[in-house]
């Protein structure tokens, strides 16, 4: 019953979209007044790929994904036309993967840490080379705020499904089921095997649950997706943080999207559980 409830909840999100509320909780401005925005479907995902729930890139026209929790434990590589190009299957569980970071060097993070009934121990980033197909490290952590497996509903805030890489760490926001209150909290990872205990760095109220999060390639800006908006932040001295400037773009009709990538400073590529892939185009007013 209750899955059957947030369905029904992220249809209506995506639907009838709007930040109207995120101005008013959180001081998100509008994203319209800055840019002139195109919300464009460019195509679909070969249909052996399931659930695309992760995005980075593998060169200037190609690009990795994965499916969700109970998939197959693989990466894919596909192009903009959603051609399959390549199956890479992995030595470790796709309990829950549920999206997809890149450093430096190119190598990948998976996220297996998807945790809708809020009752994981076991969460996990898996580190891979991508051109020798292994998995070179496992970095498992723990929240210190979580005490209750599950908390009480008003208190579910501790799945997971968006995070970037940044500056030798692995940057993380949650995503509430607590339906009446929905926040997003921040955490920092290191990007080095071992376990780590992880403090609540901050929090913020958005309207939408957070389901992908991504950093721009200049890494002044970094954006998390929800359903039916997308959420910009500023970054102030390579800072990862809410305070900076914040806005917020309703991306109606996009579904129940899960993944982002930026595949250029003003265009972001979102792909959804029906294997839809969607590009959205920022052209500054200024």
């Amino acid at each position: 019953m209750l899955i059957k409830l947030f369905t029904v909840y992220v249809y209506l999100q995506a639907m009838f979209c709007g930040c109207g509320s995120d101005r008013r909780n959180s001081d998100f401005e509008r994203l319209r007044k800055a840019y002139d925005v195109e919300v464009q479907r460019i195509g679909r995902l070969d249909s052996r790929i399931s659930e695309s729930s992760g995005l980075a890139f593998a060169s200037d026209s190609t690009y990795w994904t994965h499916s969700d929790g109970g998939s197959l434990n693989a990466l894919y590589l596909f192009n903009l036309e959603g051609e399959l190009l390549q199956t890479v299957p992995l030595q470790v569980p796709n309990r829950d993967w549920e999206d997809l970071a890149e450093d430096d060097q190119g190598k990948l993070y998976i996220g297996d840490f998807g945790n809708n009934a809020n009752t994981r121990r076991n969460l996990q980033v898996y580190k891979v080379q991508p051109e020798t197909k292994t998995v070179e490290d496992t970095i498992r952590f723990s929240y210190a705020d979580q005490t209750d497996f599950p908390p009480p509903r008003a208190e579910r805030h501790y799945d997971l499904e968006g995070f970037f890489y940044h500056a030798d760490s692995l940057y993380l926001f949650t995503k509430s089921r607590a339906l009446r209150k929905t926040i997003t909290k921040r955490y920092s990872l290191p990007a080095k095997g071992g376990d780590h205990t992880l403090a609540p760095q901050e929090e913020l109220r958005v309207k939408s649950p957070i389901t992908a999060a991504a950093l721009s390639p200049a890494q002044d800006q970094f954006a998390l997706l929800g359903y039916g908006r997308l959420y910009l932040f500023e970054m102030e001295d390579g800072q990862v943080n809410f305070s900076g400037k914040r806005s917020c773009l309703p991306i109606a009709r996009t579904g129940q999207a899960e993944a982002i990538l930026y595949l250029s400073p003003n265009q972001i590529l979102i792909t959804n559980e029906n294997g839809k892939m969607y590009l959205v185009t920022l052209n500054s007013k200024e």
